[in-house]
């Protein structure tokens, strides 16, 4: 049904003249070098649920369910530390949850010299998480720590507005077609049930 309102509401903003990048970027946010901050230095996430569809999320991942989530570090000094990384649940989108108390997941800490790690999350509960990513040297001396705040399963601020933009359309498009039904314009008439047959 989401879906079905998700499309409509496309449609019609498409025709009229919504441009084509924004169709093409999607309603959450679209970026496949979503930037996590891990002290100085950053790396990519994304996050993907291949079995549904073919978008790459940084922020909001549709539904619950299987999902794959992906770390990218280009910076040498990253590939050669220790990562311990983490899903969180978290009480609302700013909220700093517990590492340890409000681990959803966690793999095994280990080194990925080619800057790249991926992994599944089955999400089995809609709402606010956050990954946790600690980077640190082998010898414990140097570490660096980021978060990234992303929902699942949730409505977004751009989804909660098309559908009140949908919401609208079709208000006024009632509105027009029962005014055009009064003053007998439609192409076709509606039975008065009010007058006995």
């Amino acid at each position: 049904m989401k879906k079905l309102f998700l499309g409509a509401a496309l449609a019609i903003l498409a025709s009229a003249g919504v441009s084509s990048h924004a169709l093409a970027a999607g309603w959450h946010y679209y970026d496949p070098d979503c930037p996590i901050a891990i002290g100085p230095k950053s790396m990519k996430f994304v996050a993907m649920q291949p079995k549904k569809n073919i978008d790459r999320e940084c922020d909001a991942l549709p539904d619950t369910g299987a999902s794959v989530i992906v770390l990218d570090a280009s910076d040498n000094e990253l590939r050669d530390m220790n990562w311990d990384v983490r899903v969180l649940r978290a009480k609302a989108p700013d909220s700093q949850p517990d590492p340890e108390a409000d681990a959803v997941s966690r793999q095994p800490i280990q080194k990925f010299r080619n800057g790249m790690m991926n992994f599944d999350q089955n999400f089995k509960q809609a709402g606010n998480y956050q990954l946790y990513v600690k980077l640190t040297s082998d010898d414990g001396a140097k570490s660096y720590e980021g978060r990234h705040p992303f929902s699942v399963g949730l409505v977004t601020d751009e989804e909660f507005y098309l559908y009140i933009g949908f919401g609208i359309f079709i208000v006024l498009a009632g509105g027009v077609a029962f005014t055009m039904w009064r003053q007998g314009k439609l192409f076709f008439k509606i039975p008065n049930f009010a007058k006995p047959s």
